[in-house]
């Protein structure tokens, strides 16, 4: 019944915009410790088990009136809740930290230097370490969807393999935002390459590989340059369908590294690995923050982008300062 509770008090956190101490008590549970006993009533403790990772900052709260009156929905009157104890869920098996940088890649827009084709083209950038927080949450997300199928009164299935914002509609999208809001300004970093097509020399638009392979090599190295690389990095990639462009892909982002690092005199160890997006979390927050800076960009829609700017390392527009426009938009 303690499982069942705690989903109840998020439910209500969530209605109230409390989303991100909704999402920290995930995986919780609770026992009662009686600290005074009268003849029709006891006043207790709520000893509340949290995951490690947020035990520091839930312990942190003080008393929270509000947190203590949503518990105090979940008894009668014989049981008054006087204070919320955080303790560590001993139980949670703890994902390793360590040094290693992760960098995933996201890009935006298309190949179409016409007027039918997009305003912008970008590479948009996520940086993280382990461990990544708060992936069970959007896991158990996914899965609440699909149980939505079994139940006769919506009348059609959610079968969502993947999160993926240009697909999701809009009550998905605003749930994922939520979540993505809620993670710590300090573990995640995002870096948007920005290319105004509209700019790009005529002759330069006609090697469109040419126009991918260099801006992916520059945006690579100017990514490396702000985070100011300092570890062992991987880079992670949506997997691409054709063998010949991964390689490609792949040549660009070593030559793009080796670049920076001989600049740099750095010798740090990477990896590049495609995947597919399904298998990655984080292909899909990148995809949804990808998606939300380019809503800003090319439609002047910037809804979304608020709750993903304070991640936002920098927002390079190369082009901003090329005064020809070699077609109109």
């Amino acid at each position: 019944m303690s499982k069942e509770n705690i989903k109840i008090v998020q439910n209500i956190l969530k209605q109230e915009n409390r989303f991100d101490l909704a999402i920290k008590l995930e995986n919780s549970h609770y026992t009662l410790t009686t600290i005074e006993e009268q003849d029709e009533w006891e006043k207790c403790i709520i000893n509340l088990f949290v995951h490690p990772n947020h035990y520091m900052e839930l312990s942190s709260l003080g008393k929270d009136k509000r947190l203590i009156s949503v518990f105090q929905g979940l008894f009668d009157n014989t049981i008054y809740i006087d204070d919320i104890e955080f303790k560590i869920n001993t139980n949670i098996e703890i994902e390793n930290i360590t040094d290693t940088t992760y960098i995933f890649i996201d890009e935006s827009g298309d190949m179409n230097f016409t007027q039918t084709g997009s305003k912008y083209y970008m590479f948009n950038f996520l940086v993280k370490k382990r461990p990544f927080k708060l992936h069970e949450y959007i896991s158990n997300y996914r899965y609440e969807l699909l149980e939505k199928s079994l139940d006769p009164h919506i009348g059609r299935r959610l079968n969502i393999e993947y999160f993926h914002a240009h697909n999701d509609n809009k009550h998905i999208k605003n749930e994922l935002f939520n979540i993505i809001a809620t993670f710590d300004i300090e573990a995640v970093k995002v870096y948007s390459y920005i290319l105004e097509k509209e700019k790009v020399q005529p002759e330069k638009r006609k090697q469109k590989e040419n126009f991918y392979i260099d801006n992916l090599i520059y945006s690579i190295g100017k990514l490396l340059e702000k985070i100011e690389v300092n570890s062992n990095f991987i880079i992670i990639t949506d997997n691409l369908p054709v063998a010949q462009n991964k390689r490609k892909q792949e040549k660009a982002l070593k030559v793009g590294v080796t670049k920076y690092m001989q600049e740099h005199n750095l010798n740090f160890r990477y990896d590049i690995f495609h995947h597919c997006s399904a298998s990655s979390a984080n292909l899909q927050i990148i995809d949804y923050v990808g998606w939300a800076v380019y809503r800003k960009y090319e439609h002047g829609d910037d809804k979304y982008y608020q709750k993903i700017k304070k991640y936002i390392v920098a927002e390079d527009t190369v082009t901003k300062d090329r005064g020809i426009r070699y077609y109109d938009k």
